[in-house]
């Protein structure tokens, strides 16, 4: 039994770490898939040189429908590291 726990281990130390999610660019894809404007006021620059955007859902459509891109975008980079893209 321990030889497969062992061999188990060991077959997920060698296929590697799956490439992590950028989750500013999921969100900037999605404000602008979306067309969601950003606030009056809007951006702020930070002590260190960053900027803060800030952007208002007006209703629970425009909250679902962000989720909802938000949800395939992760999902998208998550199952595209393990196989490769079909041309549509």
């Amino acid at each position: 039994m321990n030889k497969i726990l062992f061999g188990l281990a060991f077959a997920v130390m060698i296929a590697g770490p799956v490439a992590a999610q950028d989750y500013r660019k999921n969100f900037a894809e999605c404000t602008k898939e979306l067309g969601l404007p950003t606030e009056p006021g809007s951006p702020q620059k930070l002590s260190d040189g960053h900027r803060l955007h800030r952007w208002t859902l007006h209703s629970e459509a425009q909250e679902a429908a962000f989720t909802d891109c938000l949800t395939r975008k992760a999902n998208q980079g998550s199952s595209g590291a393990s196989r490769p893209r079909r041309a549509q």
